[in-house]
């Protein structure tokens, strides 16, 4: 449990942190926001002793690497990194 817990404030501060620029801003957050959701959720059936939290915390561990590359390569400016911060909380709020 410890361990999902880890990877969640992970993956969390991972979307939180890309940098970002470009007029794609507010599509890359939800995709981060999507995924930080999609944690969020593992992480309730992770409490509830779902047995396959752990397959699934690891696809979404894979899923957030790849997306923090790609956000990496795209996005670099100190000012777009806050705009996209500013976006992922914004669509981090719509979690369901």
């Amino acid at each position: 449990m410890k361990k999902l817990t880890t990877l969640f404030g992970a993956l969390l501060l991972a979307s939180l942190t890309l940098s970002s620029c470009g007029n794609s801003i507010e599509s890359d957050a939800q995709r981060v926001a999507d995924v930080a959701c999609k944690v969020s959720t593992v992480m309730e059936k992770a409490m509830q002793g779902d047995e396959d939290a752990k397959e699934e915390s690891e696809k979404l561990s894979e899923e957030m690497k790849s997306l923090k590359e790609e956000m990496e390569g795209k996005y670099t400016t100190e000012a777009d990194q806050e705009e996209f911060k500013k976006a992922v909380t914004k669509a981090t709020k719509d979690c369901k």
